[in-house]
């Protein structure tokens, strides 16, 4: 005759359960991605407004600079 009835495992039976080699590694990946995020997330703001800067003085200087030169060439002919 087979006991028809299950045991009720305990918190620490269940956690060896599911602690396999699959679980842990699924686990760290995760960590992992949302503390990147969450690192990353700042470095992004700080690349972007220094982009933002860099294309608003550098390169306005050196299109003014270049218009510069050509409007000096051009009224001298």
């Amino acid at each position: 005759m087979v006991n028809t009835q299950t045991k009720k495992l305990t918190l620490r039976e269940r956690l060896k359960k599911a602690w396999t080699t699959d679980n842990v590694i699924d686990a760290s990946v995760d960590i992992f991605l949302v503390v990147f995020d969450v690192l990353a997330s700042p470095i992004l703001v700080i690349v972007r407004i220094f982009r933002y800067l860099f294309n608003k003085f550098i390169v306005d200087y050196i299109k003014n600079g270049i218009k510069y030169i050509v409007h000096k060439f051009d009224k001298k002919k």
